[in-house]
């Protein structure tokens, strides 16, 4: 997961919440105590250590060159940055080149990558580690986080863009049953004996993503790539720090509106599956002689054998492909009439017109759930803004309702919060402020504010 800026859109987003076990089941025993942002940096300095130049994650990376900041639940502590902005003070119980920040810092939302003081920086959350995962998953996480910033600065090209994921064709059935078949057949390649297998596999899942493709606007087909090398490489050089080597196909398959998530995994398969058919795919991706990853499969695969399924497992993909679009649309509707009954304070945020619309600043596409053309329900985190101020929305459930034919990125005419405790309302002449637990901050001149019988009502614009 990371924070990116998406130039395209100039907005900040947060791929957020993601655990060590993002493309495997199997979990790890739990440490004796929780770790400590000083355990964290000694195990990813262990790892860089215990792998050296001739098992290098990547080609030209160097975790230990980009700082990294983690929040362990009461401050920020800041590890090899080389000049900490100003808040942060020398904390030598955390390590020699330890610097913190009591409290979390503004920009450390998340697992992911930010500017700090100028400088690219890997964030760490510990305080939302859930329980069970090890110290080595960790620090492999750290890396990833870490990655993200060499790839930014490095490959800027390896992005997708995000807008896309909003009208993302989660509802055919057609298209899901494809790329579950061929999610199956790399994963059969990954688990053949032969390399003659291995590529017979790969050919077929190649096939069955050219023909997915065809079947798709091209926007699509590039984010799913996009993300790939963004999400699924940053994925493999984790498994590599963790000393893992197979992407677990889950329990049960990529919902229809996984389409990020199992880009993860996807991606992560593609790169090892290249380490096994072609050594040297790294520096080929790298210096851009290879566009995409599955370019780089095509490409050192060549013409041969073509694998296939039998009739009766690609009518079962099928039958389950449609099974599971209607299981989403009841999903989507249950989680809307969840959030609806959610008890407590309600705020609702409106534009008076078009000139007041907000626009997207931050948000986290792994957890948003798009519900038609207009409204997208967002699980933890969102930022909108105009002219005029800003509102952020943190592990607070909102709705948003676009005003054009984009849900979002055509701006946005009103949002809903709920189950907010009873907020705390500001008006001074035009400026109104708003803040509600657990984790609403609004701010905005040229507003009004009503608020009556559990309900704040935020008008925007004159």
């Amino acid at each position: 997961m990371r924070l990116l800026l998406l130039t395209t859109l100039g907005i900040a987003l947060v791929a957020c919440s993601r655990t060590p076990s993002n493309v495997r089941d199997e979990t790890v025993p739990a440490p004796s105590r929780p770790p400590t942002a000083g355990d964290l940096e000694r195990e990813v300095g262990r790892l860089v250590a215990e792998h050296g130049a001739e098992r290098a994650f990547w080609p030209g990376f160097d975790p230990l060159a980009i700082p990294l900041a983690v929040y362990d639940g009461e401050r920020t502590v800041l590890f090899r940055h080389p000049s900490p902005p100003e808040g942060f003070v020398p904390a030598p119980d955390a390590g020699s080149s330890a610097h913190a920040h009591d409290g979390r810092h503004e920009a450390i939302i998340a697992n992911t990558s930010v500017e700090l003081g100028g400088v690219s920086t890997a964030t760490f959350l510990l305080d939302q580690v859930p329980p069970g995962y090890g110290l080595t998953d960790l620090a492999a996480v750290a890396i990833h986080e870490a990655f993200h910033a060499h790839q930014r600065a490095h490959h800027p090209d390896w992005i997708a863009n995000e807008a896309d994921l909003f009208t993302y064709p989660t509802g055919s059935a057609e298209l899901l049953a494809f790329q579950r078949m061929e999610a199956a057949a790399l994963h059969e390649a990954l688990a053949a004996d032969s390399l003659d297998a291995a590529g017979c596999w790969a050919r077929r899942s190649l096939a069955l993503r050219e023909d997915r493709y065809a079947r798709m606007a091209p926007a699509f087909a590039a984010y799913e790539r996009g993300t790939e090398l963004n999400e699924g490489l940053a994925t493999y050089v984790e498994m590599r720090a963790a000393g893992r080597d197979t992407v677990a196909r889950p329990a049960t398959e990529f919902g229809p509106a996984d389409v990020r998530r199992r880009a993860y995994a996807s991606g992560a398969a593609l790169a090892l599956l290249l380490d096994r058919l072609a050594p040297d795919w790294q520096t080929a991706l790298a210096t851009g002689e290879a566009q995409t990853l599955d370019a780089a499969l095509a490409a050192a695969l060549g013409a041969g054998k073509t694998c296939a399924f039998d009739a009766a497992t690609t009518k079962d993909a099928e039958a389950k492909a449609r099974a599971d679009i209607a299981a989403l649309a009841a999903e989507r509707s249950r989680r809307l009439a969840e959030f609806e009954a959610s008890p407590g304070w309600r705020v609702v945020i409106e534009a008076a017109h078009d000139g007041a619309l907000l626009r997207p600043q931050g948000l986290d596409p792994l957890n948003v759930v798009p519900l038609d053309a207009r409204r997208t329900l967002h699980a933890r985190f969102l930022r909108l803004g105009n002219d005029a101020g800003h509102m952020v929305a943190m592990n607070a459930a909102s709705l948003t309702e676009g005003a054009g034919t984009h849900p979002l990125f055509d701006g946005v005419r009103r949002v809903t919060l709920t189950g907010l405790a009873e907020p705390q309302v500001h008006q001074a002449e035009d400026k109104v402020t708003v803040q509600a637990a657990p984790g609403l901050d609004l701010a905005f001149d040229d507003a009004t504010v009503e608020h009556e019988d559990g309900v704040v009502t935020v008008r925007l614009g004159r």
